[in-house]
């Protein structure tokens, strides 16, 4: 089943990873080391919302001084709004702009934005998780960082900005909680395998349509030497087996959905995490790491762009945010791209499409009226088209010219896909183990190194999940 783009963003690691990246780092996790910094930051949050919903704009109304934007680094984004910042700046020389990044969104930048929105010490957040879905029973045990703060007014409402006519309706409502627009979309990349055309080439490889062909792909690169797969978990550890983990659910057990929507299907019991249909998933993941280069648990996530780029293997498990810097770092390689292939029906393999960065002004923020005007300038189409082109995103505006490095290499498949929100599940914040966000990923990697059956892994996900 195929289903055309909700334009919502994903980077990533999602961690938009990396961007992803396309994961949130969640306050209040006893197995992280950030313990003590989250507690303290939770203790601010609610506090933080209180003094949003009763606080007026601090500084002038003109906006003039110092706009603070805070955002991860993401080499393509930051490119992007950097130089988005510079052509600001020239139509409003009376406002300076900073960008503070921190690395990584799971941690470090997690951490940045937490104190951020404690202390109002940025006009301008950025977050890869949207507001929407919202947990079927919303509690902060169970709301991301940024849906808290969208469900208690700790967000300046974007209702009635002109620019928002420039974004799909899909974009808005997305971000948008009991009819208050929270953030500006940025739009959405795209998960699958990305490959060498002329490694391909070279060996007489066609892209595979199912997962029996990919696993003769598979065979034939690794019998000739050639290091078929590469991912990279060091620095950000196992949420990157998501490239693994999302696209074959959505292969795989997402077809078989009882009402089309896997992750409302967990969400209210009428799917369980024992169903075998996850079952073939998870043997699936281990077969197909086999194909990994050696070591993929420590080789950082940082490189994997520059050594796909120069030969390191002939296919990346990545997504379209990194092809900006495989193409920076090797400008005449041909690449190409297909879905990962999970399933021997054809037609049920399908990109996974992951939304990214979204702009959330504080409604406490040090320089609202700028903030104001730096999110009517992004959105100004012949802006926007650059941010897109820079970064290989989706766009979430209804229209534009753009010509992208991404389209290129995606081709038929740019923009299309099965979304997270309906292939994947919200997960708490806090309580059963191995449900937390933070934790659900080790279990996988668990499984894929054989210190855990799929049976377990199914056992322990099942025993403490709780229904909306």
């Amino acid at each position: 089943m195929q289903t055309r783009m909700r334009h919502r963003t994903s980077g990533r690691p999602g961690f938009s990873g990396r961007n992803s990246r396309h994961r949130r780092y969640l306050t209040g996790r006893a197995c992280t080391p950030r313990r003590g910094i989250a507690a303290i930051a939770i203790i601010g949050l609610a506090a933080a919302g209180l003094a949003a919903c009763s606080s007026s704009n601090s500084g002038n109304a003109s906006g003039s001084g110092t706009l603070k934007i805070i955002t991860w680094v993401n080499p393509p984004a930051v490119t992007a709004i950097t130089k988005i910042d510079n052509e600001f700046h020239k139509k409003y020389p009376n406002i300076k702009v900073q960008l503070q990044t921190a690395a990584n969104v799971n941690g470090p930048y997690a951490a940045l934005e937490e104190t951020s929105v404690d202390a109002n010490t940025a006009d301008i957040i950025t977050n890869v998780l949207p507001v929407q879905p919202m947990p079927l029973s919303p509690s902060r045990n169970k709301e991301s960082n940024f849906q808290y703060w969208a469900s208690n007014g700790v967000f300046q409402p974007l209702n009635g900005q002109p620019f928002l006519k420039n974004f799909t309706a899909d974009s808005i409502n997305v971000e948008s909680y009991k009819g208050q627009t929270d953030a500006l979309e940025s739009g959405a990349y795209t998960e699958g395998v990305f490959y060498n055309k002329s490694i391909f080439a070279k060996y007489h490889l066609s892209p595979p349509a199912t997962y029996n062909q990919f696993l003769s792909v598979c065979a034939t690169l690794k019998a000739h030497g050639v290091t078929p797969l590469y991912d990279g978990l060091g620095d950000v550890g196992a949420p990157y087996m998501q490239f693994l983990y999302w696209p074959l659910m959505a292969d795989l057990w997402y077809p078989a959905a009882p009402n089309h929507n896997l992750a409302l299907d967990l969400e209210k019991g009428t799917v369980k995490w024992t169903d075998p249909h996850f079952t073939t998933v998870m043997n699936e993941e281990k077969t197909i790491a086999r194909y990994l280069e050696p070591n993929y648990t420590g080789v950082p996530w940082e490189g994997m762009p520059g050594q796909f780029a120069h030969g390191a293997a002939a296919m990346l498990l990545d997504g379209s945010w990194d092809l900006s810097s495989v193409h920076q770092a090797n400008p005449g390689l041909q690449v190409g791209f297909f879905p990962l292939p999970g399933s021997n029906v054809a037609s049920d393999n399908q990109p996974f499409l992951k939304g990214d960065l979204a702009f959330a002004v504080l409604k406490n923020a040090p320089n609202k009226a700028a903030a104001m005007k730096w999110l009517a300038f992004f959105a100004t189409p012949g802006i926007y088209d650059q941010y897109v082109d820079i970064t290989g995103i989706t766009p979430s505006e209804s229209s534009g010219t753009y010509s992208t490095f991404s389209q290129t290499v995606m081709g038929h498949w740019f923009g299309k896909g099965i979304n997270q929100d309906v292939a994947f599940p919200a997960l708490p914040t806090s309580g059963a183990y191995w449900d937390e966000e933070n934790n659900w990923p080790a279990a996988q990697l668990d499984v894929v190194q054989g210190k855990m059956t799929p049976q377990q892994a199914e056992a322990d996900y099942q025993s403490g999940w709780q229904t909306g």
